[in-house]
């Protein structure tokens, strides 16, 4: 049977494992652009890169509400549903400090610094999204 999450079982959920999550913004002409990405948690806060310039970036630039989504995709079905405000950082000292830690959660320690030069190439930013509201379900399909 589905039960809520708790916030600490939200965030619990957020850090555990390897899941990636469904970023979802709004184009500038309305329409909805959701796209998966790799995203690592920091305190209270979700950290993402984005490449400045593509629909994402854009996107968060014009209207910085943000929806990202995490789900399990075998059974119990569990997921949570972040809505919160990303901030934007063109400072590469927190673009490199995100990457690493996103980096960390999904890569073995041999590819980190591969994947933190990729994602602090030039025209990539950091993404800080402070969390408004956080719904998490355990258990969807029983």
């Amino acid at each position: 049977m589905p039960e809520p999450m708790t916030p600490e079982r939200c965030r619990e959920f957020l850090a555990a494992g390897s899941l990636s999550g469904v970023l979802a913004v709004v184009r500038s002409d309305g329409r909805p652009h959701a796209t998966p990405l790799w995203y690592a948690l920091d305190g209270e806060d979700l950290l993402i890169n984005v490449g400045a310039q593509t629909v994402k970036g854009r996107a968060i630039a014009a209207e910085p509400r943000v929806t990202l989504c995490v789900h399990e995709d075998k059974a119990p079905y569990n997921f949570v549903m972040v809505e919160g405000t990303a901030e934007i950082s063109t400072d590469p000292d927190e673009i490199r400090r995100g990457a690493t830690e996103i980096g960390r959660r999904y890569l073995p320690a041999e590819a980190l610094d591969g994947y933190v030069g990729y994602a602090t190439s030039p025209g990539t930013v950091g993404v800080r999204i402070r969390v408004d509201r956080m719904v998490g379900i355990d258990s969807v399909a029983g």
